[in-house]
């Protein structure tokens, strides 16, 4: 073995030592070798891998020694090996940077010692050694044993943190698989107490980890031994905020309940050292009301109590009536300091000028090759359409434009529209004068007793947008819609509806309740009319989870369920089978697990099979998992959207053709024989068996159909029609629907005839393709909220576009608009602007809408340019071009000074269910925009002033005034669970407030003059002076200046004195 070792390699390139080479060919030779000064040369480890240093080998062999003493029979012998052992190991694993040499050298004795322990007797040195074997178990114990802590638990109650970080890592990840299993294995004593050893192991572990600063470990610990209540009583005002960002993202990946666990418990810890703003957003992203009113009752006066009223009131949140009394903050709540400030920051950006619709078609650089007449040449009723709502948005919230404010007095609303027409017309005049209600009653007035029944519905609708989130202290929307919802004409009831969801939404306001209910109730009132109001109701009481409502609802739901969506239907149609079933799923918006007993209700009141009753609970499912990225709702979506009803129903359609030509086969078999007159002959019935047997490629569909046709036609003719395509009895003659009139009877029940298969198979066709448009914007709302979410949707969106039936690739556009809503992302523009050249009307009018949906309030001028081509392209095509004016005016909202996205610009936690619920109702109206935006329901757009929030960051004073300050903008960089204090933004620039956010963007206060008590720099923050701020440039400034007026200042008699001999000196 020596003689191998000797002739190896490595012993070959050992480098030669310091006495010489001729001594190095000595030792190669095999002559006798000098003795070594300590440290000249390394010596060999046994193993023939690695060399060791002659420290390392002496400790090497000290622990090996020491290996065998721990075996001695004395015990006190036992007791200071074990003592030097312990030493060695604490004084190398106190500051892990590789594995310590005493771990390394101690491993081939791991077996050794464990079975040594084994037959120790009890006593201190078998806990001595248990320890020492609990810290060789985190390097040498096999995977999945969990020897760590199993050592651990049977050695000394010594805090496991003096023996080093990684080996509390280590102890942790034990300990939460152990906790997991014991969890599994059931409640049993041993169980009990094994459970009881792990939390006094983990009390002792959680305070180390917040004082070393890894409190995400220490929460990651918590949490898999469900004992995240101990929490709260770890932080402080120094490690509280790592702590609650880090719970606040773990949230999103944590499944419910547990995930209101998680953020319950930031909530109390931000509570506990009085983070008021940041407890604030907790409680809305929970929809605790309980728990808003507590925190704004507790918080105390002055600069963060008016910071709460301005996320209050940004969050479209309304308290009780009694819980605040002063006046200024009454009005900060009822969000009717909103258009000042908007007025303000479009001063301030020299914006104020009111546009034209030309002005943003600007179609003197539309390049129109095609050699037709420009789109804007053309004057027509949908062209003015397209003018009036393009000045809405363009004008939103600035209280003045050049259309309806002409010198003709108001001649653009009756004199330019037709019709329907005008009532969009009249409408817009409230979204230009949005949020300033005192400024646009006088004008809404003069028109509410217009002869005009259109235009009277007009301003009824007005009223409520200019409403629109902002409360009145004397509920003026209250007072001149309620009376009018019950009117005899159509428009004007539509208005009143409209305009009481939009000016109410979010306030659960019992008295419109009250109004609306028996609207919704009337059984002799349209289908349309009962759809607006389930939507407004819906609305003004969203995310409430109202039982009484929701079972109001289902009622309603359930005497409307023979409303059957056919390719024939109209706007009543479409408005009834969509919008009624939105209006019971904004009532559960974002509540997950409460909307389950209601889709159960759905299922028993309503009928599984009634086309109403399946696309409510689409959408119930759909609304109340909105922005939680729940995976299985996800999954649930795509499954429904994969299917292909069409294509079941050619299969179908052509079994019945063949058990159609079986039949009469059959008939003529029977009709020629003389012997069975009856009819009832062996080949007839086989042939009708190979019928039966083409009528089962689908029977999926089939069974469905005879289900939905069995109240009509009798349990036994459904019973027949599942059995067979046509009946085989020798009393009934076959049945073919269009030889004989009332084929198909057997034994004195009608079977359904071809026409009634062929009718009812279109329908439950219709009832699927509704069900998957629906799932379609499914997945982008659950989707919305989580980002890895969104970019998967995206995703499978790409395979669907591809592989689905025509009703998914008409929804997928509108459900990306959904998805990126007024961030207009590269790719999804590219995509957006592909789509827009598809065949199908259905797929292009969508794409187009999109692209003004992810490009909404931005004045993307990539998005433009694609616009203006599109608008020379669609130039014959004058549905199109109305979409593609619509898209213009939502890409240039506000001047681009508004966004409809309802989440903050840098983050997606918290979401405002209201500009939520205005989204999604458009985007519902939609999915059929020949029956309603194409149609005469185009005043469903101004469902989007829910949505249209100014994007902007407003610092104030104290005394509500404007104070510029100077803010950092950038995007802003994820440093949840990052150490130290990194940059939270990137690539920023500085500016002077009043500014503009863009999506993904994040603003900081560049200097420490100021406090922000806003826990986010977005909407209008309020400042306070900071104590402690030292103006450290006006000083220097101020010392510079002072030196500069003594250095000038006229000398004294003295001063001359003393310099005249220098002078006298200097100048000979």
């Amino acid at each position: 073995m020596v003689a191998e070792k000797e002739a190896s390699p490595m012993e070959e390139d050992k480098p030669a030592s310091p006495n010489g080479s001729a001594e190095a060919e000595k030792d190669a030779a095999g002559g006798p070798k000098k003795d070594r000064k300590p440290g000249a040369e390394a010596v060999k480890e046994e193993d023939g891998e690695e060399d060791l240093s002659e420290e390392d080998a002496a400790l090497k062999e000290q622990l090996e020694l020491l290996v065998e003493r721990v075996q001695d029979a004395d015990a006190g012998v036992q007791k200071l090996a074990l003592d030097t052992i312990r030493s060695e190991i604490r004084s190398a694993t106190s500051s892990m940077t590789s594995v310590p040499k005493p771990l390394k050298f101690l491993r081939p004795h791991y077996g050794t010692l464990k079975e040594f322990f084994a037959r120790m007797p009890a006593g201190d040195n078998k806990v001595y050694m248990a320890d020492v074997l609990s810290v060789l178990a985190m390097t040498m114990a096999e995977d999945g044993e969990r020897e760590c802590l199993a050592f651990k638990l049977q050695g000394s109650r010594d805090n496991p943190e003096q023996w080093g970080h990684e080996y509390v890592r280590h102890l942790c990840g034990e300990i939460g698989a152990e906790h997991a299993s014991l969890v599994d294995a059931g409640a049993e004593s041993s169980t009990e107490s094994r459970l009881e050893d792990l939390a006094r192991l983990v009390d002792q572990i959680v305070p180390f980890l917040v004082s070393s600063n890894a409190e995400p470990e220490a929460v990651d610990l918590l949490m898999e031994v469900d004992a995240l209540s101990k929490l709260p009583a770890h932080a402080n005002g120094d490690n509280y905020e790592r702590i609650c960002n880090y719970l606040k993202s773990c949230a999103a990946y944590v499944p419910e309940p547990d995930d209101q666990a998680v953020l319950s418990t930031a909530l109390q810890i931000y509570r506990q050292v009085s983070k008021w703003p940041q407890a604030l957003g907790i409680a809305l992203r929970l929809n605790d009301a309980e728990a808003v009113q507590s925190i704004y009752s507790g918080c105390p006066a002055g600069a963060e109590k008016l910071q709460l009223a301005f996320d209050l009131a940004r969050s479209s949140w309304v308290l009780n009536e009694d819980v605040e009394k002063d006046e200024t903050l009454l009005e900060v709540l009822a969000n009717r300091k909103q258009t000042d400030y908007f007025v303000h920051l479009a001063t301030d950006l020299q914006v104020m000028e009111p546009k034209q619709p030309e002005d943003i078609y600007k179609s003197h650089l539309v390049d129109n090759r095609s050699g037709g007449v420009l789109p804007a040449a053309v004057d027509s009723a949908r062209t003015n359409l397209a003018a009036t709502f393009v000045n809405a948005f363009v004008n939103a919230g600035f209280r003045m434009d050049k259309l309806l404010n002409a010198d003709e007095e108001k001649s653009w609303i009756y004199g330019r529209n037709k019709d329907h027409g005008m009532m969009s017309a009249a409408a817009s005049l409230g979204m230009i004068m949005m949020w300033d209600v005192d400024g646009a009653l006088p004008e809404i007035d003069r028109f509410l007793y217009h002869t005009e029944e259109y235009v009277k519905a007009g301003m009824l609708l007005a009223v409520g947008v200019v409403s629109s989130t902002v409360r009145h202290d004397v509920d003026p929307a209250l007072a001149l819609l309620s009376e009018r919802v019950t009117e005899e004409s159509a428009p004007i009831r539509h208005g009143s509806i409209s305009g009481l969801g939009i000016a109410y939404a979010g306030t659960s306001n019992e008295q419109v309740k009250d109004v609306l209910v028996p609207v919704l109730l009337d059984a002799e009132a349209a289908g349309d009319t009962a759809a607006l109001a389930a939507l407004s109701l819906g609305l003004v009481f969203a995310g409430t989870a109202d039982e009484d409502l929701a079972g109001i609802m289902v009622q309603a739901l359930s005497e409307r369920a023979d409303a059957v969506l056919s390719p024939g239907d109209g706007s009543d149609g479409a408005l009834l089978t969509r919008l009624m079933p939105l209006g019971l799923g904004l009532l559960f918006l974002r509540t997950q697990e409460a909307a389950d007993a209601v889709a159960e209700s759905l299922k028993a009141f309503v009928g599984e099979k009634s086309v109403l009753a399946r696309v409510a609970a689409i959408a119930l499912e759909a609304c109340a998992y909105a922005g939680t990225g729940n995976v299985l709702k996800i999954q649930r979506f795509l499954t429904i959207c994969g299917r292909h009803p069409s294509a079941d129903a050619e299969a179908a359609a052509a079994a019945d053709a063949e058990a159609e030509a079986a039949a009469g086969s059959a008939a003529a078999a029977a009709a020629a024989s003389t012997t069975a007159p009856s009819g009832n002959v062996n080949g007839t019935e086989s042939e009708g068996s190979s019928g039966s047997g083409a009528g089962g490629v689908s029977d999926n569909l089939d069974g469905a159909l005879n289900s939905a046709l069995a109240g009509n036609l009798g349990s036994g003719a459904a019973a027949e029609a599942g059995s067979s395509a046509m009946p085989t009895t020798g009393d009934s003659a076959p049945a073919v629907a269009d030889t004989s009139e009332g084929a198909g009877a057997a034994n004195g029940t009608d079977a359904p005839s071809a026409a009634d298969r062929k009718k009812a198979r279109e329908e439950e066709v219709a009832a699927s393709e509704a069900e998957q448009a629906i799932a379609v914007l499914g997945l982008a709302l659950v989707a919305m909220g989580e980002e890895l979410g969104t970019a998967m949707t995206i995703r499978a969106f790409g395979h669907l576009q591809q592989y689905g039936d025509l009703s998914v690739r008409r929804a997928m556009p509108l459900a990306l608009g959904l998805l990126s809503i007024s961030n207009p992302d590269v790719l999804l523009t590219d995509t957006l602007s592909k789509l827009t050249h598809e065949s199908d009307p259905g797929v292009y009018h969508a794409a187009v809408l999109g692209l003004g949906l992810i490009g909404a309030g931005t004045n993307n001028s990539r998005i433009a340019g694609l616009l203006r081509s599109l608008s020379a392209y669609f130039s014959k095509d004058a549905a199109a071009l109305f979409v593609v004016r619509l898209a213009q005016g939502l890409l240039h909202t506000g001047k681009g000074l508004i966004t409809l996205s309802p989440y903050p610009a840098d983050s997606k936690a918290l979401c405002n269910r209201v500009s939520l619920g205005g989204l999604v109702t458009v985007l519902f109206a939609c999915l059929d925009m020949k029956a309603t935006i194409l149609g005469k329901s185009h005043y469903l757009l101004f469902f989007l002033s829910l949505a249209m929030t100014p994007r902007m960051v407003t610092t104030v004073d104290e005394d509500l005034k404007p104070l510029p300050v100077l803010v950092r903008v950038g995007q802003a960089v994820d440093t949840v669970g990052q150490a130290g204090r990194p940059k939270r933004i990137t690539g920023f620039q500085t500016h002077t407030t009043p500014i503009l956010l863009a999506s993904g963007e994040r603003a900081e206060l560049a200097t420490d003059e100021y406090l922000a008590s806003a826990s986010v720099l977005e909407g209008v923050v309020v400042l306070t002076k900071n104590p402690d701020w030292v103006d450290v440039e006006n000083e220097m400034k101020a010392a510079v200046a002072s030196g500069a007026s003594t250095s000038s200042a006229p000398k004294t008699s003295t001063e001359t004195a003393a310099a005249s001999p220098a002078e006298s000196s200097g100048a000979a």
